[in-house]
């Protein structure tokens, strides 16, 4: 038997509006954002709302704007009829709200609409009630035509019975939860339009239960919607970049406050829109800084170019695309959590909170060893508050942690046997005799002896390591002649703090917390250490330092550099794209221009080319430590197009950098054989190579203390962060 094929027709125009109204108007506060933003667009300096029933029964806004014409009451409610708007090209520039003309449509689709109006030039105000887009007569037999009557300018809307049409999607709302949406949205554009003063009030009700004034602050807005007690501990802050064309600014709490839920407010080109990606980009900014289970308050409006956004790609404009999404959002995180991390403001323990950094004149005080005089009598009563730990050989984190015995045991017999691990099945150790200083020419000018003894106004040498004498090399290091390296010893010992010298110094290593930081103490205080982003500048130190005189790493196959730089250009992370050129050709430039350098390159920093041009030894930064092999084909991208090759101290400077950047401490992410995620180091071969936690505690820590040379830049980027205090603590729990 066969089917009978349906036939196609059209369906008629009340199905096609109510279709389209119930996408555009899906809850009473879609159409409350609506009427909002078109009261904006107006001019309006003060904008009233009074809804019943959550806006179910009724919605009302009233507002102060230039009004609307009694010529176009008659099209006012049907679809696509709007001022803002008379080409498609015009979306591609439109800066106000609303735009296509749909939202009084929709409102009249789904409600009984009366719209009271009056302009600046009109006598008298005009009013008209609606059905289904068209003016309908107020009861049966009478003109529909709109009627005078007295008001002020401005305009006064109503919408009666929402939905009344749409019976399941009535049902399935409730009057409360929607007065809440409600209450959003008001507070939203109320915190974000400070120049115009909003009220929301129930029906029947004689207070608001929101209202502000035209003339508050933001901060005083916010403190007055959401408490004084989140008010006082804003931050404001703001970026911008022409490159990709937005400017941005807001305000978010510090760490003395923590919410029972997320408060996220987003405005981009001044519309009230979602975006997960930002509001995940905010989260990791504050993962570090509050405690689980807390969450901050941030809002955020950002300016794009009209032509870079599109607007029109959700029926409620609660959600837009842009161009240059990823970089915009992280370029906001990163200065939203530099904001955070400088923010220097009192810390209080209710919150169970810390904000970054540390009283570095305290530290420098506690460092130096000046102490009570309770503590210096012998028979002075010690207490448990002053008691501190003195010897890093005490039982560490790892001893409270589940499944770490056998870890332990493994880190007592690597610590008792260091040489099972200097070599490993990738790298074999070769250290070269290098006696007697250079006088080769690098790419400009090299300096006489003669210069180095107007520019030690610092003395130098008091950082220079005193190592012992190596093997191959058991007479000297060779002397450094060149001014611009000795300059950069310089402005890395200028550079440096006191007190995050001695903090440093006086540091002792209690466990790592995770693949990221590292908890130390300093007499009374716990700190996080950022491993990372102080070996970082650990090992661009070590290379300044060191210069010329560094042990290599020597591959057991030298591995070729213009395949290395294919396989990076291959990465996403290269940024490669089809106006940078063939690949093919960036990688032979790459392979060329290092083969250019690769004396100077072997010279002073032990980087091993061989004149086919393939790269077989790095120079050893420390003693059992490995750089990140999968790292090595961007190191060499970058050293070809990232160094300043033009300059000598630029290109010393450069060079270390990018050294540094390729063995700073990153544990990677990866599968063991059950399946969970362990990290590492590094992927070796060899069963000998120290594990990450075993690096970070005996290799990385101990050169921290002996060799690192701190600047204020440990705190500021929040490579530094101090968690509590004991004294501190002692006091809250004396309080309980």
């Amino acid at each position: 038997m066969a089917l009978e094929v349906g036939k196609i027709c059209k369906l008629d125009e009340v199905v096609i509006n109510r279709i389209a109204a119930g996408e555009v108007v899906q809850r009473p506060c879609n159409a409350i954002k609506e009427l909002v933003e078109n009261s904006i667009d107006a001019g309006s300096d003060s904008i009233t709302v009074s809804v019943d029933d959550g806006g179910l029964k009724m919605l009302q806004i009233t507002d102060t704007g230039h009004g609307i014409r009694k010529e176009d009451l008659g099209i006012v409610c049907e679809r696509f009829t709007t001022s803002k708007l008379k080409t498609f090209s015009d979306l591609r520039s439109i800066s106000t709200h609303g735009f296509r003309g749909e939202a009084l449509a929709s409102i009249s689709h789904v409600s009984f609409v009366t719209i009271q109006t009056k302009t600046a030039f009109d006598k008298c105000a005009w009013v008209g009630h609606y059905r289904d887009g068209k003016l309908h007569p107020k009861k049966p037999g009478a003109s529909a035509e709109p009627k005078p009557c007295a008001g002020n300018t401005g305009t006064t809307i109503t919408a009666e019975d929402l939905f009344y049409n749409m019976g399941t999607r009535k049902r399935a709302m409730n009057g409360r939860d929607e007065f809440n949406k409600v209450a959003h949205v008001i507070t939203c554009y109320a915190i974000h339009n400070t120049g115009t003063a909003f009220s929301l009030k129930k029906s029947g009700d004689n207070m608001p239960k929101i209202r502000t004034t035209s003339k508050a602050t933001k901060i005083d807005t916010i403190s007055n919607l959401y408490g004084p007690s989140l008010g006082k501990e804003l931050i404001e802050f703001s970026c911008d970049d022409k490159n990709f064309g937005f400017k941005s600014s807001g305000y978010l709490t510090n760490a003395n406050y923590s919410g029972k839920s997320f408060r996220f407010i987003l405005f981009i080109n001044n519309r009230l829109v979602e975006s997960s990606a930002a509001k995940k980009a905010f989260e990791a900014v504050y993962a570090s800084v509050l405690p689980k289970n807390s969450y901050p308050f941030v809002y955020l409006s950002i300016h794009i170019d009209p032509q870079n956004i599109d607007v029109n790609v959700h029926p409620t404009k609660n959600e837009v695309h842009f161009l240059h999404e990823d970089e915009i959002i992280a370029g906001i995180q990163a200065k939203a959590q530099q904001t955070l991390y400088q923010c220097s403001t009192s810390r209080n323990y209710y919150t169970q909170a810390r904000l970054p950094g540390f009283d570095m004149a305290a530290a420098v005080e506690e460092v130096k060893g000046k102490k009570k005089a309770v503590e210096g009598s012998e028979s002075s009563r010690v207490y448990d508050h002053q008691l501190v730990r003195t010897d890093c050989n005490q039982t560490k984190l790892d001893l409270f942690i589940a499944n770490q015995a056998n870890r332990t045991e493994e880190k007592k017999n690597a610590k008792s046997n260091p040489s099972a691990s200097s070599s490993s099945g990738l790298f074999s150790t070769v250290v070269e005799d290098r006696p007697g200083p250079s006088h080769k020419e690098v790419i400009g000018s090299s300096a006489s002896s003669e210069n180095k003894e107007n520019i030690n106004t610092i003395n130098v040498e008091e950082f220079v390591p005193k190592e012992a004498p190596k093997p191959g090399n058991p007479t000297h290091r060779r002397p450094i002649y060149l001014t611009s390296v000795l300059n950069l010893q310089e402005d890395i010992c200028k550079a440096r703090h006191e007190g995050a010298v001695d903090l440093m110094r006086e540091h002792k290593f209690v466990g790592v917390a995770n693949s990221q930081y590292a908890l130390a103490q300093v007499k009374t205080k716990l700190y996080l250490f950022d491993f990372g982003k102080l070996s970082e500048a650990l090992f661009y130190q070590k290379v300044i330092f060191d210069f010329q005189n560094f042990d290599i790493f020597n591959f057991s196959e030298a591995a070729p550099i213009h395949d290395l730089v294919m396989i990076a250009l291959d990465d996403e992370s290269s940024s490669w794209n089809p106006d940078h050129g063939p690949k093919e050709e960036l990688a032979t430039f790459a392979t060329e221009l290092l083969l250019s350098k690769r004396e100077m390159l072997d010279d002073y920093f032990s980087i091993v080319i061989t004149e086919e041009g393939s790269l077989s030894g790095l120079p050893m930064l420390v003693e059992q430590y490995y750089p990140l092999l999968h790292q090595i084909p961007m190191f060499l991208l970058r050293l070809a197009t990232e160094v300043d090759w033009e300059s000598e101290k630029g290109c010393f400077q450069t060079v270390a950098m990018e050294i540094a950047r390729l063995y700073t401490m990153k544990p990677l992410e990866r599968e063991n054989e059950d399946g969970a995620t362990q990290s590492t180091q590094k992927d070796p071969t060899d069963p000998n190579v120290p594990d990450w936690k075993f690096t970070v505690e005996h290799i990385l820590f101990p050169q921290f203390k002996s060799f690192f040379i701190p600047d204020m830049s440990v705190t500021s980027s929040g490579a530094v962060l101090q968690v509590a205090d004991l004294h501190d603590l002692y006091k809250v729990f004396e309080r309980c």
